[in-house]
């Protein structure tokens, strides 16, 4: 197949593209970058779009099969927030898909994604699924748990807290510790996206995670245990307590530990099913304790 995946550079995508490549499809890669940049494999071309301003995306799709939508932020910055990026950016993407009469459109969205306005980004994906679900293109809606591996948001920053904080001082966890979360592997990732384009669309919604659910106390002592290996002592600190640092750090810095949005993620469970890789896709995705290691190099 001819396949677009908007995104196709960043954390998801480059994954995602190794795996197609392989495959024998031609990738076209839908970026915001401006600068030139080469493919680095024979059957793979990048073509300047963005999702925001609808600028391209019609030139990018062009004589494509399928299209896999993999842009979105968790972290707003300026103009890049959830509604630009998350809603309007997906219903963008969708409208185009339609005019370009794409056969199969893989949207990948977030376990959790609910109108909620308490949580704007899951509000945000679950607006997104809305613009996906109404365009009349024949899709699929894939919603994951956090995804590790090398270049992930999530586990790299909870390693640095890890390890700037001092041996035997207390290690500040936010909130009580208890919010579970189902870490699967970008790759597993990538694998079920593949495999949906290999099916053709369902025309549903099919949520992801790993085999484990996880607690976020239990995150950090796998961390602590199989990455960092010295010391900390876990303190609780009620979110209240961290938000005004959390509001501070996301107003002056590009890449903050963590967001005030982020913090109010840890009010509610990220898990679904614990065998729903396997359920859905067919295979058993890999543990996160058992595949950390590559956070040894943050």
């Amino acid at each position: 197949m001819r396949i677009a995946i908007t995104g196709g550079t960043g954390f998801v995508g480059s994954h995602l593209t190794a795996q197609l490549s392989e495959q024998g499809h031609e990738l076209v890669l839908l970026t915001r970058t401006r600068r030139q940049r080469r493919a680095t494999r024979p059957n793979v071309t990048l073509v300047g779009a963005d999702v925001v301003t609808g600028e391209g995306l019609a030139e990018g799709l062009a004589g494509c099969d399928a299209l896999v939508h993999l842009v979105a932020v968790i972290v707003e910055r300026g103009r890049q927030t959830f509604d630009a990026v998350n809603r309007r950016g997906s219903a963008n993407v969708a409208a185009a898909a339609r005019r370009a009469g794409i056969g199969h459109l893989v949207h990948l969205s977030a376990v959790g994604a609910d109108p909620d306005p308490r949580y704007a980004y899951l509000a945000s994906k679950w607006a997104g699924e809305q613009a996906v679900r109404i365009s009349g293109v024949p899709h699929t809606i894939i919603r994951s748990s956090l995804m590790f591996g090398p270049g992930d948001g999530f586990f790299t920053k909870l390693t640095k807290l890890v390890r700037r904080t001092p041996p035997m001082a207390p290690l500040p966890v936010a909130g009580d510790g208890r919010t579970l979360f189902q870490p699967i592997a970008v790759d597993d990732v990538a694998r079920c996206i593949a495999t949906a384009l290999e099916r053709g669309p369902s025309d549903r919604v099919v949520s992801i995670g790993g085999p484990d659910h996880l607690s976020y106390e239990e995150i950090i002592d796998i961390i602590k245990a199989k990455v960092v290996s010295l010391p900390r002592i876990n303190v609780h600190v009620p979110v209240l307590a961290i938000k005004p640092m959390a509001a501070m750090m996301a107003a002056v810095m590009r890449d903050p530990l963590v967001t005030p949005s982020q913090l109010d993620l840890l009010g509610r469970n990220n898990i679904t099913t614990p065998n729903a890789v396997a359920t859905a896709f067919g295979f058993t995705p890999r543990r996160f304790a058992d595949n950390c290691a590559y956070l040894r190099d943050y």
